[in-house]
């Protein structure tokens, strides 16, 4: 372990805005000197180095202690609406001192400048309110800046050593040391999956994995709270961002919120729970709980749940059975030094995979085995992980001494780091010239972030760049093949090979099953799975029975259906445990993928597979499948499935799918279309022609010219029927608009109630969905993807889409040739020319008619338009989604602007939003209420519904 610094070797990282602080800078430096200390920062970097943004802040990472000042400035952001370089490197440093200078600035020049001006004063309140709350020193003047240093690095000093000379179970003797340097061991490398032969060096877990941050549970105190509009408790800041805490930081959190010492992460598989645990045992085994915001005292214990027998004896005893189980740490410690380190206290309980334990039942009992622990042991700290599916029943069974968090999906940073971190490991582990392997490294990954960004408008394949586990099989194959797959249908079967490929290592298998042969295998498990909507796991009981004829079918019914489920969730990764006796897929791509080849690989000898699914068309579990299908080389179906769809009512109900089946099939024929068209009189069309007509105008003119030529004996009057069956339709968007007539109506509520005239307008009938945003973004490669479009919670094609800004917002509105309505605007179409709390009644019950909010969504996000539209045929206006607005929020006394009634179009910090959520309470939809967000702001519940004035 690192030996501690003396007096005289303490690193201090100087940090602020650089312009505004020169002279503040040298007066921290002088103070730093003073105290024996080693000032480092931007001013010493050599004439022939480049201070990057990396560069500051991994020498924040590296110091002891950061010491800042933030005046008026908020400073540089590098990625434009991200932190500054300041908050960067605060976050990234391991500890800190900030002083935040008292009074106002004296000039212009004291500020940042620029358009965004006013969000980056608001990003600097938040900041600064963020370091108070986190104990900083406080508010200094020029004059006293330098004392107060001083002083403070004195008291920050002397705190240490003196935490240092008071934690001698840290200190070499009584095992501790040598257990530390074993768990240190053991969790600063990792394996990397995929390859048949070990990697040349072994793989440090902190150059390969990225750091996560998590969302922080909506329900705190038993009061529900929104990201960024929650009711505020006392010392809460009204804008701070609970959507994206660094995982590093979660002891914070749950010390700020009730001095909680219990964190249960939760995830989807391949998420990084067990990682991130590994990483906390590394640091605090490393002699840097710090990092971890606990104290430098803490001894880290990792204990997989799944190895829990007896919750009838207490910690001590499953401390001790894990140490005696592993071997290295048995032959490094004395004999019952597990219930010795127990009775020491002060320990980092890591227990991972709650899921993995077997049973619902079981899975309370250890809950309760955990309560009780952490009752019992009163100094130590807990961390639990468990995948979303095992914690739902088990979320009532923790106390209030357990914040939890959800872990995020990679972002875009995070994900372009590990791909990068990923091909410089490979590539420098096999190669003799580590130099040159580590620049095609770099080609590599960049060339694969090119092909996975031009995905992104595929949410299926994007979920899979923000999971790890999921990433590194697209990082497999793209470096076998020398690229990504352009086909989606093609790169999931090169993904399912690459996992299964794996197999190949394990010779003890009787038979040698290869990754087709897996497949087979597996398709009819994947079908029967789907078969149902939303399932995605069973039991082996209930799948032995579909193995068992997949097995028989090829020729191998002696082998154990059990046993091979097993053997292929423990070897590929693609099956995945959920539970000790419970299966499913890594990815729902996956068994959407294998449902589409079972189908297509049993149309001959089952044709009614393909007409199940033909009866599903249109309903959005089936979507992915039916797309899936049309793509797949082994049979083209696009013919035989087009001649049910044709013929049934959801060929008109869902023109837009049928458009996206000609645009995925792999082999397209006209005649299902051709024969149901029998068109004599262009003016006596049905519906049906008028959909057929439409899609074969877009996709193919030249064939449908013939055949209205054929059916007419008129080329001209062919061409002009086809131009007539075109629908007027604004360029680019597909949205469905109703028209809000003009009129006067009530806005506001109380004593602000004031009366509003309107010109006519119209509005969409929905939030703008996933699908309908994944077209703009493919539209325009530079912008930004939303906040959780790699969450499959938020991101399926008929949800709203959220985890937008403002600004993205209105360019999306700007580019459907489209407006966001006015705050008046949109108040007065969920009204609907009604004057009560809801377009629906007064009361609760009334809300719970027409709009998903917190007590009757789930927790979740709801498709568009399941429940019933107001008067004006809108659906969604209370709750599911908030809606931007046009406005900045301001008071109500400005006069409304005549026609669309905007009040503030210029000035603000803050814009509107409306309409409530489905995690919030009934309160926060009324049609009356108001809140407001910086524009930069992008929230999970957060979205959008575009509109047009009347010309």
């Amino acid at each position: 372990m690192p030996k501690q610094p003396d007096r005289h070797s303490y690193r201090v990282f100087i940090s602020s805005t650089f312009v505004d602080n020169q002279a503040r800078r040298k007066i921290i430096e002088d103070a730093v000197l003073r105290a024996n200390m080693q000032p480092v920062g931007m001013e010493r970097f050599t004439a022939d180095t480049d201070p990057t943004p990396e560069a500051c802040v991994r020498m924040a990472e590296e110091a002891d202690l950061l010491v800042g000042v933030l005046a008026w400035r908020y400073g540089w952001t590098p990625d434009g609406d991200g932190p500054s370089i300041t908050e960067m490197e605060y976050y990234a440093s391991r500890e800190q001192l900030m002083f935040v200078m008292d009074g106002k600035g004296d000039s212009d020049e004291d500020f940042d400048e620029g358009p965004d001006k006013w969000l980056k004063q608001h990003k600097l309140e938040q900041f600064k309110q963020r370091v108070q709350r986190d104990g900083m020193p406080g508010l200094v003047t020029d004059a006293t800046l330098g004392v107060s240093v001083l002083d403070a690095l004195h008291r920050w000093r002397d705190k240490r050593e003196r935490a240092d000379a008071a934690s001698p179970p840290r200190q070499p003797g009584g095992g501790i040391q040598s257990y530390l340097e074993t768990v240190a061991s053991q969790h600063d490398s990792i394996e990397i999956a995929g390859f048949d032969s070990k990697l040349r060096v072994p793989i440090k877990i902190e150059d390969l994995c990225v750091s996560l941050s998590a969302a922080l549970d909506r329900s705190i105190d038993g009061n529900m709270r929104r990201w960024g509009t929650h009711e505020l408790g006392e010392g809460d800041n009204p804008s701070e961002d609970l959507s994206n805490i660094p995982l590093n930081e979660a002891f914070a959190w749950a010390d700020h919120y009730g001095e909680r010492r219990g964190i249960v992460i939760l995830g989807d598989p391949g998420s990084g729970k067990t990682t991130h645990l590994r990483r906390m045992a590394l640091a605090a085994a490393s002699d840097s709980p710090s990092r971890l915001e606990l104290p430098q005292e803490v001894v880290p214990v990792f204990l997989p749940l799944r190895d829990l027998e007896n919750v009838d004896a207490g910690i001590d005893a499953f401390v001790q059975s894990q140490i005696d189980a592993n071997k290295h740490l048995r032959a490094k410690v004395p004999p019952g030094f597990g219930t010795d380190l127990v009775k020491r206290g002060k320990l980092l309980l890591l227990l991972d995979g709650l899921d993995e334990v077997a049973g619902t039942r079981a899975r309370e009992d250890v809950v309760r085995w955990v309560e009780d622990a952490l009752r019992a042991n009163t100094d130590s700290y807990f961390v639990v992980t468990c995948r979303y599916a095992g914690y739902r029943a088990l979320k009532e069974q923790f106390s209030a001494q357990f914040l939890e968090l959800h872990l995020r999906p990679l972002d875009e940073e995070q994900a372009a780091r590990f791909v990068h971190n990923w091909f410089r490991i490979v590539e420098t582990g096999f190669a003799a010239d580590r130099e040159r392997a580590a620049r095609e490294a770099a080609d590599q990954a960049d060339d694969l972030l090119a092909r996975l960004k031009a995905k992104r408008s595929d949410t299926r394949v994007f979920e899979m760049t923000r999971n790890p586990l999921l990433l590194t099989g697209l990082c497999l194959v793209h470096r076998d093949r020398g690229q990504l797959p352009e086909k989606r249908a093609t790169l999931y079967h090169e993904a399912t090979g690459v996992l299964l490929e794996r197999w190949r290592e394990h010779k003890n298998l009787e038979v040698d099953l290869d990754a087709d042969t897996a497949r087979r295998l597996l398709q009819p498990v994947a079908h029967w799975l789907h078969s149902e909507e939303k399932r995605t796991r069973a039991s082996a009981a209930e799948l032995e029975p579909i193995v068992g004829g997949a097995l028989a079918s090829l020729g191998l019914a002696e082998r154990s259906a059990k046993e091979l489920l097993e053997r292929i969730r423990d070897e590929s990764g693609l099956l995945t445990g959920w539970g000790q006796d419970s299966f499913g897929f890594l990815h729902l791509g996956f068994q959407e993928f294998l449902a589409a080849r079972h189908i297509a690989n049993r149309y001959v000898a089952q044709p009614e597979l393909l007409e199940e699914l033909a009866g599903h068309f249109g309903e959005s579990w089936w979507r992915e499948v039916t797309l899936l299908l049309l793509a797949l080389p082994d049979v083209p179906l696009f013919g035989p499935l087009m001649r049910i769809v044709v013929g049934s009512p959801a060929f008109v109900e869902h023109e837009d799918l049928v458009q996206q089946c000609v645009e995925h099939a792999l082999e397209v024929t006209w005649e299902p279309f051709f024969d149901f068209l029998g068109i004599t009189d262009p003016e006596a069309l049905q519906e049906r022609d008028r959909v057929a007509l439409r899609i074969l105008k877009k996709h193919d003119s030249e064939a449908l010219e013939g055949f209205l030529f054929e059916q007419l004996g008129d080329d001209s009057v062919a061409i002009v029927a086809t131009r007539e069956t075109s629908i007027p339709i604004e360029a680019h968007n597909g949205h469905d608009l109703v028209r809000i007539p003009a009129g006067t109506f009530l806005m506001g509520e109380n004593e602000e109630q004031h009366e509003v005239e309107l010109a006519e307008f119209h509005l969409a009938t929905h939030p703008v969905t996933n699908e309908q945003y994944a077209r703009f973004l493919k539209a325009n490669p530079d912008a930004s993807e939303p906040e959780v479009w790699g969450d499959s919670r938020y991101n399926q094609p008929n949800q709203p889409v959220v985890g937008v800004s403002w600004d993205e917002a209105n360019a999306y509105c700007d580019w459907a040739g489209l407006v966001l309505p006015t705050e008046a605007q949109w108040e007065r179409a969920c009204r609907a020319e009604t004057t009560t709390t809801y377009w629906s009644g007064d009361d609760e019950a009334d809300l719970d008619r027409v709009g998903w909010y917190g007590k009757n969504s789930g927790g979740r996000l709801h498709p568009v338009a399941e429940k019933p539209p107001n008067p004006f045929g809108l659906y969604d206006v209370h709750g599911n989604v908030w809606e931007w607005c046009l406005d900045w929020y301001g008071g109500y006394e400005k006069q409304p602007r005549p026609g669309d009634g905007a009040r503030h179009l210029e000035g603000g910090s803050h814009r509107v939003y409306r309409g409530g959520s489905f995690a919030d309470g009934a309160l926060l939809a009324r049609s009356a209420y108001r809140y407001y967000a910086p524009p930069g702001s992008r929230l999970d519940a957060l979205g959008f519904r575009p509109a047009k004035a009347h010309s």
